[in-house]
């Protein structure tokens, strides 16, 4: 029988395959460590690298007090420091009130500030009333008529108007006017003392507000609650102005008061003048 001859396939040298089975590792294991060392590079950025230049407190800020530039200033942090909504401007913060306490050096965010003061919520009452050296806190009587109506809050400024009879201070024509006394006196407490936080919430009419003076204002308002018809305007929030922190020149705190009478309440305000 015949034999049919057939062809065998060429078989590849093993001397040629080997050399591109490595080449091929080799390039594998050169991608592999270029995206290992590209992702090093990429997450030590991320981590260490890059500042933000964020507002923060440059003192402590208590709840419901009218944030100013003066109490701000910009500080760089790290990229992955920085806290969601911070504020990057000064000047965007303007008309904003403190919601809770804020300290020294923390980043201002849109958490912890707001435009509109009656949302502020309640804080933690503290075991001291928070007067700065060089005033004093003195409870005034309130009510319906003279308190408008109940709406005066902790942290609200008010106006003090006086109703008096000029007979008290001269003879001559004897007459019944009013005057504006005091402006933007800081109410630190409505009401009296209470486990209750009531800040921000609705209070009702009460029948005292606890105010921030100098002694010597202290005095005249004490005669004129005494010697007078007294009534409280409260002026829009957006009219504020920061609460006192430092003794009042004009008053220092080592200085004991002058006595206080008809004479000097109308050398200060002259209700009877012509």
């Amino acid at each position: 029988m015949a034999t049919i001859g057939q062809a065998r396939p060429a078989q590849p040298a093993s001397g040629v395959r080997t050399p591109i089975f490595i080449l091929g590792i080799a390039l594998a294991l050169g991608a592999f460590l270029l995206m290992f060392t590209f992702g090093l590079i990429f997450a030590g950025r991320i981590q260490t690298g890059g500042t933000t230049a964020v507002i923060v407190a440059s003192q402590p800020i208590d709840p419901r007090t009218p944030i100013t530039a003066d109490m701000l200033t910009v500080s760089a942090i790290p990229n992955n420091a920085v806290p969601p909504r911070a504020f990057l401007r000064i000047a965007d913060l303007t008309g904003y009130f403190a919601v809770v306490s804020i300290y020294k050096g923390e980043p201002i965010t849109a958490n912890i500030v707001s435009t509109n003061p009656d949302l502020i919520g309640p804080s933690s009452s503290t075991a001291y009333l928070p007067i700065p050296p060089g005033y004093v806190a003195m409870t005034v009587p309130t009510g319906e008529q003279q308190g408008v109506a109940g709406f005066i809050a902790q942290g609200d400024y008010i106006d003090v108007i006086a109703t008096v009879n000029t007979g008290q201070f001269s003879a001559t024509s004897p007459r019944t006017v009013t005057l504006t006394v005091f402006r933007d006196v800081y109410v630190i407490r409505v009401g009296p003392q209470s486990v209750v936080p009531r800040q921000g919430q609705p209070q009702g009419v009460s029948s005292s507000l606890t105010v921030l003076l100098t002694l010597c204002d202290a005095q005249y308002l004490d005669w004129l609650l005494t010697n007078a018809t007294l009534k409280y305007a409260l002026p829009s929030y957006k009219d504020y102005r920061p609460a006192p922190t430092g003794p009042d020149p004009n008053c220092p705190s080592t200085a004991s008061p002058a006595l206080i009478g008809p004479t000097e309440v109308q050398a200060r305000w002259n209700f009877a003048r012509p």
